[in-house]
């Protein structure tokens, strides 16, 4: 992993990095993070545990990952309730997928939402959005792993909003496919262009978009969890 971030640090001008941090033994995927500290020390490394760790692990770890200079750990533990309890021994900024705004000032967690134009029911709603997050002092970033054609309206949603400060999420050399004749983008340091054009700057390939349809309805949605040796029963980490 290590060696893969320094791949695209000397190729492509690399200095953000956020990984998964939700393995079953947790110091193993620590080291990943120092030695990757090491190796890149001015790197910004954000984590995403995806609610793998419970309470007590979570703060365990905290003090190991303050000292490697975690940027922000996305979803440590299990319930938003539980992070607000980590929040008293870590001063790391924690972000989360959860959109629920109201309950994010109850609590005083998490520090960011991240999330995309389709979760909130399209652009203007996702600019309300920001906007209630810049008037509340909550940060907010874009999700990953999204298509050209939203990737491109959140491009410009980030463009034209000051308060998204944070670098969003990016898939995008994991990507092999896309439905756009642009695509797939290809940050090079740190910084994805925005489409210039008219509409949202990009041209939907219909022969892709045809090739994608087809291959969903044969080979169906990619998915992490699912074990297809298995029908019916989907993998998940446990609680540490």
């Amino acid at each position: 992993m290590v060696d893969y971030c320094l791949a695209q640090h000397e190729a492509h001008g690399t200095t953000f990095f956020e990984g998964k941090f939700s393995t079953p033994d947790p110091h193993e995927t620590l080291q990943v993070v120092r030695l990757l500290r090491q190796s890149l020390p001015g790197a910004m490394i954000r984590i995403d545990s995806n609610h793998a760790y419970s309470l007590a692990t979570a703060r365990l770890l905290a003090p190991a990952l303050e000292e490697v200079g975690i940027r922000n750990w996305e979803d440590p533990v299990g319930t938003p309730e539980e992070m607000a309890r980590l929040r008293q021994h870590t001063h790391i900024p924690f972000s989360s997928h959860d959109v629920d705004l109201q309950r994010a000032l109850r609590l005083g967690v998490p520090d960011a939402i991240v999330t995309d134009p389709c979760n909130l029911g399209g652009l203007l709603r996702l600019q309300r959005f920001v906007g209630a997050c810049e008037a509340t002092g909550v940060d907010f970033w874009c999700y990953s792993g999204d298509a050209g054609i939203m990737s491109a309206a959140y491009l410009h949603l980030c463009a034209a909003t000051p308060w998204i400060r944070e670098p969003n999420q990016s898939l995008f050399r994991m990507q092999p496919h896309d439905v756009i004749a642009e695509g797939p983008f290809r940050p090079r340091d740190n910084h994805v262009p925005v489409p210039a054009g008219p509409g949202l700057g990009v041209t939907l390939d219909r022969e892709r978009l045809d090739f994608l349809r087809r291959h969903y309805e044969t080979h169906g949605p990619s998915d992490k969890y699912h074990d297809r040796s298995l029908p019916g029963v989907f993998r998940r980490l446990p609680l540490v």
